[in-house]
C-alpha cells in the first residue's frame, strides 16, 4: 500500500472499490475503520484491495490516511471521475458589524446607568478636576469624612470602572457580561500604598489601550504580598464563566532597579551577538565566530573555539542565529564568561552580581507560582507591558514561563506595545522561537501606555526615542502586528488578545478573521476593552459570537481609589474614543426619553389621527 494523502474529519471523498470488491463490502470496511479500536490509520492498513474510501465526516474523530493498491498508478486514481473531493461550499458574503447603533450597543444598560456613564465621562473631560483628583479627595475626606467620600465614589466612578469589592460582589457584573457573550479579565486592583524607594512609580500616558496597572516597590516582602494579590485574581478568574483571564505586572514582583539591570544584561548579550555577526546577516558563521572570539577573549585556542561554536549551534546547522545564541547564553553564565575578557566592555559592566541573581531567582519563583496556579485553573495569564527600559527583562521572564507552561496550550500571553519601533521584530522573533522550540505562542497587542514618559526620558538621557514618530506609524504597526499573530493563530495555534478601543482596528481584525475563514467563536483571537469603556465595541462583538472580554478590576473602594484616579486621568486624554461613546450614550438617552418612556408613548398616541367614520 502507498499513501495517497490525508482525509481530514471535515473532508468527504467518493469511494473507488477495486475489482471484486462490492460497494456493500466497501461500506462495511468504512464502518470497521471508522470505529476500529486500533485507530483509523491502523485499521486502514489491514484492509486488502482498497484503492480509495469514502467516510462521512460525522463518522470521523481523527485524520485518516488514504491508501491505494500498488498496481494502479497514482495519477490515474487522482484524476479519476470517481475520486473527486466535493466542491467547497460557497463562502457567505462578509457583513461588517455595526458598532454605531446606540440602541443595540447599550440595550443592557438601564437609564440610570447611562446617566452615570455620561456623568463620569463628562467629569473626565474637566482636566483640572482630574489632574488634582488625589488632592481633592484628601481635602474632601478631611472636610466631610472618609465614609461619605467613599460612599459617593462607590456609587459613581467605582461602579462605572470596577465590578465590586470582592469575589462575591463581582458575580452580578460577570453574569451580565456572560449573558452578552463577554468574558472577564480579572484584576485585583488594590494598589499598594508603600512609597517607592527602590524604583520609579510608573504613570501611564493617555492612549488607546487596556492600560496596565502600576505598583510601588519597597521590599521583598512587598513583592510576596503582591504575588498573593495576583493569586486572588487567578482564583476569581477561575470562578468566572467561560475562559478565564488574569493580568499580572512584573514590576510588582521584583525590584524595578533589578529589572533595569537585567534588561541591560540581556541587551549586552544581544549586542555581543551583533558584534560576532560581522556581515550583519543575522547569522554567525564558524569563521566569524573564530575571528571575533580570538579578538575578545583570552581562552582562544582552536579546540576551545570549535567546542564553543558547536555548543552555540544548538540545531547543528553550521551557523549560529540569534534564537540559538539567546537560548544558550544565559544571564547566569555571564559572570564566568567575562573572566576571560581581554578588556572590560558592556557585557562586563552589565554582568549581574550574586545578590542580583538571587533576587532574580526570587522574582522568577513568584512568577512560576502564579503561572502554575493559572495552568491548574485553566486561566490565561497575561503579562503586562511596562516601560521600554524594563521590557527586555519582562520579555525574558514571559518567554521562560511560556517554555514551561505553554506546551499544550497558550497559558501565558506576553504583551507587545506597538507604539515601540522594535515591537514587530520582537513579536516575530518570539513567534519563531515558539515554533522552533515547540511551545504555543500567546500575545496581547496594544498600542502603548507610556508614550509621554518614554519621550521625556529619551530627551533627558540623550538617546533616540523608541516611539514611532507619528500616530499613523503606530496605527500601521499595530495592524501589522495584529495580523501577523492572527495568521499564526490559524497555522500554529497561537492566541492573541487584541486590546484596543480603536474601532478601525477592531473592524480590520474582524475582516481578517473572515478572509482567513476563521470562526469567530473558536479561533485563538480575543478582543479586550476596559470595563466602563468602549461598550459599543465589546457588546456588539460578544453578541455576534466573537471572543470578547472586559478588563474587570475589583477590590475595596479605599484601596482601589488610586486605580480610579489614574483611570480618570487616562480617560481625560482618551476623548477621541470616549467622545464618540459619550455621543452614542446621549443619543440613546434621548431615544428612551422621547420614544420609550411612558409620557412619550402617551404623547405619541394622543397625536395619532382618529380613524374616519
Amino acid at each position: 500500500m502507498r499513501v495517497l494523502g490525508f482525509l481530514a474529519p471535515e473532508a468527504s471523498w467518493r469511494a473507488v472499490p477495486e475489482q471484486g470488491m462490492s460497494r456493500w463490502r466497501l461500506a462495511s470496511v468504512v464502518r470497521q475503520c471508522a470505529f476500529s479500536p486500533l485507530g483509523v490509520n491502523q485499521a486502514f492498513l489491514q484492509v486488502p484491495r482498497l484503492a480509495a474510501i469514502h467516510v462521512p465526516s460525522t463518522q470521523l474523530t481523527t485524520t485518516c490516511v488514504l491508501l491505494r493498491a500498488e498496481p494502479q498508478p497514482v495519477e490515474e486514481l487522482l484524476h479519476s471521475d470517481d475520486f473527486v473531493r466535493p466542491p467547497k461550499p460557497a463562502k457567505k458574503p462578509f457583513v461588517p458589524l455595526n458598532f454605531d447603533d446606540p440602541q443595540e450597543a447599550f440595550r443592557f444598560k438601564s437609564t440610570g446607568q447611562i446617566l452615570r456613564s455620561l456623568g463620569v465621562f463628562s467629569a473626565c473631560q474637566i482636566r483640572p478636576l482630574v489632574q488634582h483628583a488625589d488632592s481633592l479627595l484628601d481635602w474632601s475626606k478631611k472636610l466631610v469624612g472618609a465614609r461619605l467620600v467613599n460612599a459617593i465614589v462607590r456609587r459613581t466612578c467605582f461602579r462605572h470602572f470596577c465590578a465590586g469589592e470582592d469575589q462575591e460582589s463581582i458575580r452580578p457584573c460577570l453574569r451580565t457580561l456572560h449573558e452578552n457573550g463577554i468574558g472577564g479579565i480579572l484584576d485585583y486592583a488594590a494598589e499598594d500604598d508603600v512609597d517607592s524607594e527602590d524604583g520609579p512609580v510608573s504613570r501611564s500616558a493617555p492612549n488607546d489601550t487596556v492600560v496596565a496597572r502600576t505598583y510601588d516597590y519597597n521590599t521583598e516582602a512587598a513583592c510576596d504580598r503582591h504575588m498573593r494579590i495576583f493569586l486572588r485574581s487567578i482564583e476569581a478568574a477561575a470562578d468566572a464563566p467561560g475562559q478565564g483571564f488574569a493580568a499580572i505586572k512584573v514590576t510588582a514582583l521584583g525590584n524595578p532597579k533589578l529589572l533595569e539591570r537585567v534588561s541591560n544584561g540581556l541587551l549586552s548579550i544581544r549586542n555581543l551577538f551583533m558584534q560576532f555577526d560581522k556581515d550583519a546577516n543575522n547569522v554567525i558563521t564558524r569563521e566569524e565566530f573564530a575571528e571575533v572570539y580570538e579578538a575578545l577573549f583570552t581562552d582562544s585556542s582552536a579546540p576551545r573555539i570549535e567546542k564553543l561554536f558547536r555548543y552555540l549551534d544548538r540545531d547543528h546547522t553550521g551557523y549560529i542565529d540569534y534564537l540559538s545564541w539567546s537560548r544558550r547564553i544565559k544571564l547566569q553564565d555571564v559572570p564566568n564568561i567575562i573572566k576571560n575578557c581581554r578588556a572590560p566592555g558592556p557585557l562586563y559592566l552589565n554582568a549581574l552580581t550574586e545578590e542580583e541573581l538571587r533576587l532574580l531567582d526570587n522574582m522568577m519563583r513568584r512568577l512560576y507560582t502564579l503561572a502554575e496556579a493559572a495552568a491548574q485553573a485553566n486561566v490565561r495569564l497575561m503579562v503586562d507591558a511596562e516601560h521600554s527600559y524594563f521590557q527586555p527583562a519582562i520579555d525574558h521572564a514571559a518567554i521562560e514561563l511560556q517554555r514551561k507552561l505553554n506546551k499544550q496550550q497558550p497559558i501565558i500571553l506576553n504583551t507587545y506595545q506597538c507604539y515601540l519601533k522594535d515591537s514587530y521584530d520582537r513579536l516575530v522573533l518570539d513567534m519563531d522561537r515558539a515554533k522552533r522550540e515547540g511551545f504555543k505562542f500567546g500575545a496581547k497587542v496594544v498600542r502603548g501606555a507610556y508614550m509621554h514618559l518614554e519621550t521625556e526620558r529619551a530627551l533627558e538621557k540623550g538617546y533616540p526615542s523608541p516611539i514611532w514618530p507619528s500616530i499613523t506609524d503606530t496605527h500601521n504597526n499595530f495592524n501589522r502586528c495584529m495580523e501577523a499573530v492572527i495568521q499564526r493563530s490559524q497555522t500554529e495555534g497561537a492566541e492573541v488578545m487584541i486590546a484596543s478601543h480603536n474601532q478601525t482596528s477592531i473592524e480590520r481584525a474582524v475582516a481578517t478573521l473572515y478572509e482567513l475563514d476563521m470562526e469567530p467563536g473558536s479561533s485563538g483571537v480575543f478582543f479586550g476593552q476596559l470595563l466602563g469603556m468602549a461598550d459599543h465595541l465589546t457588546f456588539i462583538l460578544g453578541r455576534n459570537g466573537y471572543r470578547a472580554y472586559k478588563y474587570v478590576p475589583f477590590g475595596p473602594v479605599e484601596e482601589v481609589m488610586p486605580y480610579l484616579i489614574r483611570r480618570a486621568q487616562e480617560n481625560s486624554g482618551l476623548m477621541g474614543g470616549v467622545g464618540k461613546e459619550k455621543g452614542m450614550l446621549g443619543r440613546e438617552l434621548w431615544r428612551r426619553v422621547t420614544q420609550d418612556s411612558a409620557p412619550a408613548r402617551l404623547f405619541t398616541r394622543a397625536r395619532q389621527p382618529q380613524p374616519q367614520a
